[in-house]
Order: C-alpha cells, then structure tokens, then sequence
C-alpha cells in the first residue's frame, strides 16, 4: 500500500513539475526563434565591444588585443575612402545627438574598421581592432562589465565555436536565457509555496509582461540585472527557510553577477536584511541547526566583493578610486527628475513610475496582482508570511528608489525592472487567495486562464513591439500619445530592425540609407543588404538625391529638428511600423514620387522690411508664409565667427516660438544646402509665420558684416 501511495505520489509529482516547467521552457524557445525579430538597443554596441575586449584578456591569458586573431577586409562601403568625420556625421551636431541617442559617439568613430557577418571567419563584428584592452580601460565610466562579459561568452560558444546562432543573435541568446531561468527559478519557488496553478500564473505573468517579454531579446543590461536580482533573493530565501547552505552560497555568485551588471543590486541588500530581520522575529531558528548557514551569511559578501572585483578589470589597478568614479556616475544619472516628470511630482514624490506601471501593465496581470499585494500585507502583518512579506519588500523598494524626491528616472520603468518578477509573484499570490472561494473555484480557475490567453493574444499582436505597449486604461498607445505621456513610443532602438528589413527586401540595389536624426551605431551594418550604401552622409534634403531615411517617432526633442522634420513634413513615408496605428518608425525615400503635395516648389520671398539691431535681424515678410530657408551671405573678415545664437519666429510679432537648434553648428551636411564660411543657411519644415528674429547674441558676428539675406518659403 505505502509502494502504491509512493508512485501515485511520484506521478502527481511529475506531473505538476511539467505543468510548472511549461511557461519557461515555451518563453525559452519562443524567445529563441524569434531573436532576429527584434533589433539592437542603443547602449549594445559598447558593451558588446567590451566584453569582446574583457573576454579576449582572459582567453587568451592576458592579450590586450586581437592580433592572434585573423584579420578581415574592411567594409566595402562610402566610408572606405572618406574621412571619419564625413563618414559620420549626423545633422544636428554629435554633442546633441550624443545625450539622445544613448551612444557615445567615440564608439563610433572608427565603424568603418568594423567586420562583415558575411565573412568565413568567425570573428564578431564587434572584436573591434580599436577598442580593445587597453583602450576600453581609458574609456570606462559607466556601468560594471560582467553582463558584457557574459554576452561575449555567448557570442563565443554559440556564434563562433559552435556556429548554430548569428553574431547578434548569440548575444542576445544570453539576455534570453538568464531570463528564462528567472521565469524557471519563480516557477518552483511560487510552486513549492503555493501550488501548481499560482505557479504557472506567476511564472506566465512574467514571461508575458510586455517590457520584460520584448527587452529579454535585446537589452543587455536590465533583463539580465532583473534576472540576477531575483533569482538572489529567491535563493536566499531558499537557503534560508529550507536550511540549505550551498543555496546562500548559490545567492552570493548571483548577487556578484548583479552587482557586477549594474548598481541597482546594491537594493538586494535592504529587501533581503529587512525581510531576514522579519523571519528571525517571527521564525524559530536555532544556532545549532543552522551553523552552516551561519557560515555561509558571513562568506556572502566576500563572495559578492571578490567575484565583483575579478570579473571587472578596471578595478584592478585602483580599486578605490575606480569604484568611487563608477559611484559617482550612478550618483549623476541618479538624481535630478527631469523636467517632464513636474506634473506627476506630489509633496517631492514621483509618481511617475507607477502611473507608467499602472498604464503599461496588462489589466488581467495588474488586477491579480493589486489583490495579490493587499492579501500579501495582510499575510505579513497578522499571519507572519514571510514569503509574503519578501515579495512586498522586493516589489516595493525599486519603486519608492525611483519615486523618491530628487530621483530620476526617464525612458519609463526598464531602470527598475528589478520590481517586476516580485509583480509576477504577486499574481501568483492574488490567483492562489481567489481560488480558495471554493464556491467559484472553476469559474475564476477558467477567468484567469481566458485572461491569460487574452494578454497572449495582445503580446502576439504587437510583435515585436511589446515594449511600447499600453493598456486600455490609457487607451493603448495612441492615448498614451494623446495624453502625453512622457516616453511613449520608446522603443530605445528595437524597431529600427523592422525598418532595416524593409529596407533590405524592398529597396532598388545599390540603394543608399541613412538616418536623420541617430548616429549610425544604432543601426548593425552587417544587418544590411550587401550593395546598400550606410552612411548618414547620404542626407539630401530638398535636394531629394533619393537616399532612404529611417527613424523612431516618438515623444524626443530630435523630432524637432530640421533632419528630421524635412522627411516628416515633406514626404510621405514609404513604410511605417505602428503599434494601436500609432507610426513608431517611419522609412522615408527622398524623391519626387514621394513629395507632398505643394512641397516640391520653394519660391523666394522678398521681406517688407529688415531691421538691423546690434546683434540681431528683424525680419517683416508682410504676409504669412510657410517658410522654408534663410540664407545670408556675409563676411568673414573683421569680425568674429559666430557662437551661439537662435532663430525666433511669430505669426503675429507678440508671440514668439522659438526654434530648438543654435544658429552656429549646421543643422545638416554643409554641402547639402550651400553652407559655407561665407554662406549661412538655416532651414524650417514649412514653418507658419511672416516675422522672424535671427539673434547672434555677440557682437561683431560675421553673420551681420556686410550681409546679404535671402528668404525662401514654399507656395502652399
């Protein structure tokens, strides 16, 4: 009889580890199969390039370069015979375009030395001859480097010893796998505390939430810094409560693997020493029973330091004082909310971060989880739930981090992913308390599983998109937009890819591309069709030299400026990626079959009056009209080059609106337009106005010495 009992026990058993091992192991391979769908996130390429630097220095026992390794042909593209500074120049100036693009433009600076996919050699397009040991050291100040290391490795395994995935893909198969072992790891803890049915909720509330789902194919610092972070707490809490050393030991390596991906892991410590406090006050635990644990708790931070500190090599020649700058960067990005957070600042508060959580969460995943949370202070405060209690810290203290005075957070809430497997638990923990209503046991068993299929059926939908997704309560993303909130349509670089494949299927051969607004790092050569031409230096403008042009629309000041706006304003575009019929990347191609109407025509405008002032033009057209250029041909002799200065325009001549970009740096490629050191030439979109004020703000400018001006505008 005990045998018998034995083995149905075991087949129960059995089966509920199946059922639990389903939601991770269909995130795994679905996220897999769909790497390529997804495009490359705007910080990737430097640390990509950095871990390809780090990782070489240990494989090969110290080389602080890639002679060992074969050499490849350059690129053959219009870069090969220019300057880097033609090659790379982005229209609106690459100081600006720097703070926008989240690149560093040093980053870029020698593309044209980057390496094909296509080659027999299987070398990464990122094992960069210029950035290596040495020169990534100089240039460290920013985030740890162990993911970076980490992507390498993958990258070397999986591209170029085993050759089953591509150069990126192999990357990006690292971010896909730690977050499957994060969506594995909630799935047996939430099972062995909850059961089967809780288990599956969290585990599929996780691999199903929109940021987290799409940012695990393509970003490489916050899925893998969620996925450490929890699964740190989770084996601690293990280790703990189950009395198993080697778990603590287990949660120290994942602790030094957050830490070593970014400085958020330093709120690993409050969520786990307050909710270690709360178990010792409300949980028997004896010296005796538990002298390895005790042992382990004190080898925990060496663990952390030691592994921290020898897997990042520029801490190695001065780790104080290296440290103390990276902690001075954190501080710099950390504090300061930035000014389009004002309206949701209460008492110094931010509510930002959970009016973006609230409207960005799918409702069936939200509603368990608000229950999930009440039940969870409920357990914690008269039920001493420990369990419940860790996952209140863990959700709560990333938040209250972002939402406090003086804080900042910007780009909506992946810089505090870390709340989001504890969310995923707290539907576990809201599905487990619905269902013990006997009474409607079946039917909430079959609402929350339609509801699961529901937030399927809307993640399908959008793909690749998932990570500009908004909920009802907003009205999706075309009320997120409407109601401006700030950071919609944000996809930190994804949708280009679709862009880029349009381009590759459809474009004529030998085609040039570029991009308006970006730098060209966002973008992966290697992703092109082998005859396009890459190069921002294609920008024609009026010209319309039928380059093709691909950019992200969203709610970022570059929108405003003139290489965007020609292409937004001029042409219509040849394809659009949308989410909710929201366009959040558009493909442009710069010729007469694609001008609007009325657009393809400037005529010139002669002023009814220009006054001089000391440092500024005044200028009455009288009339209104759709103004296009400027153009005022100087000297450039006694007087001084201009610095500074803005262009101001009215409809009415009382109020005035000022244009974003300075009057001293092109807005495009000079030769484009005529700019030269005797001709300045500033461009509008098809502005409305008849006055207009161009103020140099110094005096002596050579714009105003001995100055001839020319306005032009078009016939619409």
């Amino acid at each position: 009889m005990d045998i018998r009992k034995k083995i149905i026990n075991f087949i129960i058993r059995s089966k509920e580890k199946i059922l639990i091992s389903l939601i991770p192991i269909i995130f795994f391979v679905v996220g897999v199969m769909t790497l390529s769908d997804y495009g490359v996130n705007w910080d990737e390429p430097f640390h990509f390039m950095r871990g390809q630097a780090y990782l070489h220095y240990y494989l090969s026992r110290g080389e602080r370069d890639y002679k060992s390794l074969p050499s490849y042909p350059k690129i053959n593209a219009s870069c090969e015979n220019i300057s880097i500074e033609q090659c790379l120049f982005s229209p609106g100036g690459p100081s600006d375009r720097e703070k926008y693009s989240g690149n560093n433009l040093i980053y870029e600076e020698t593309i044209k030395k980057l390496y094909p996919d296509s080659s027999k050699i299987w070398r990464s397009y990122y094992q960069h001859d210029t950035y290596t040991f040495d020169e990534i050291i100089k240039i460290e100040n920013g985030h740890p480097a162990v993911g970076d290391i980490l992507a390498a490795s993958f990258n070397y395994i999986f591209y170029q010893r085993l050759h089953i995935l591509g150069d990126i893909e192999s990357y990006h198969f690292f971010e896909i796998f730690f977050s499957t072992l994060l969506v594995l790891t909630i799935a047996i803890v939430v099972y062995l505390e909850l059961g089967v049915f809780a288990s599956i909720v969290a585990s599929a509330s996780l691999a199903l939430y929109p940021l987290f789902l799409a940012e695990s194919h393509f970003n490489i610092k916050d899925p893998p810094e969620t996925a450490f972070f929890g699964i740190t707490i989770l084996l601690f809490y293990l280790g703990i409560t189950k009395n198993k050393w080697k778990y603590l030991i287990c949660s120290g390596i994942f602790a030094a693997l957050a830490l070593g991906t970014k400085f958020n892991a330093f709120f690993i410590a409050p969520v786990v020493g307050v909710w270690f406090i709360y178990y010792l006050l409300t949980a028997k635990w004896t010296k005796r029973k538990n002298k390895y644990l005790i042992i382990s708790l004190l080898v925990y931070p060496v663990i952390v330091a030691g592994l921290f500190y020898t897997l990042w090599p520029y801490l190695w020649s001065d780790p104080i004082n290296n440290f103390m700058n990276i902690f001075s960067f954190y501080t710099q990005i950390g504090i300061g909310t930035p000014a389009e957070m004002s309206k949701y600042i209460y008492s110094g508060w931010n509510t930002y971060p959970i009016v973006w959580i609230t409207y960005t969460t799918p409702i069936p995943i939200l509603i368990l989880a608000i229950i999930g949370f009440f039940v969870s202070i409920y357990q914690s405060l008269f039920r001493k739930n420990n369990f419940a209690f860790l996952v209140i810290l863990w959700f709560t203290i990333p938040i209250l981090r972002a939402s406090y005075p003086n804080a900042s957070i910007y780009g909506g809430v992946r810089q505090l992913m870390e709340f989001l497997p504890a969310m995923a638990i707290l539907a576990g923990i809201g599905t487990y308390y619905l269902l013990q209503v006997k009474k409607y046991y079946k039917l909430i068993t079959f609402v929350i599983f339609l509801s699961i299929l529901f937030v399927t059926y809307e993640m399908v939908k959008i793909h690749p998109n998932q990570n500009v997704y908004f909920n009802q309560l907003i009205g999706g993303l075309s009320g997120a937009r409407d109601k401006k909130i700030p950071y919609w349509g944000n996809s930190y670089g994804n949708a280009y890819q679709q862009g880029l494949d349009w381009i590759n299927k459809n474009a004529e051969g030998d085609a040039r591309i570029g991009l308006p607004i970006s730098t060209m790092g966002n973008l992966p050569w290697i992703k092109f069709r082998s005859d396009l031409e890459f190069s921002n230096s294609t920008w024609s403008g009026p010209k319309r030299g039928g380059e093709y042009e691909i950019e992200l629309v969203f709610d970022w000041a570059p929108t405003a400026w003139y290489s965007f706006a020609y292409y937004d304003v001029y042409l219509n575009p040849v394809f659009e990626a949308k989410v909710d019929d929201v366009a959040i990347l558009k493909v442009w191609k710069n010729d007469a079959k694609y001008t609007r109407e009325g657009y393809d025509k400037e005529l010139i405008y002669i002023p009814k009056s220009v006054k001089k002032e000391k440092t500024s033009l005044l200028v009455d057209m009288g009339k209104e009209i759709s103004l296009s250029r400027i153009t005022i041909n100087h000297s450039k002799y006694g007087c001084v080059v201009q610095k500074g200065g803005y262009v101001s325009l009215s409809t009415n001549g009382k109020d005035w609106i000022r244009e974003v970009e300075a009057i001293d740096y092109p807005q495009v490629p000079p030769a484009a337009v005529g700019i030269t050191d005797t001709n300045f030439v500033y461009l509008f979109a098809a502005k409305k106005t008849r006055y207009l004020i161009l103020e140099t703000a110094m005096d002596n400018s050579c714009l105003l010495k001995k100055y001839n001006l020319e306005v032009r505008g078009l016939s619409i």
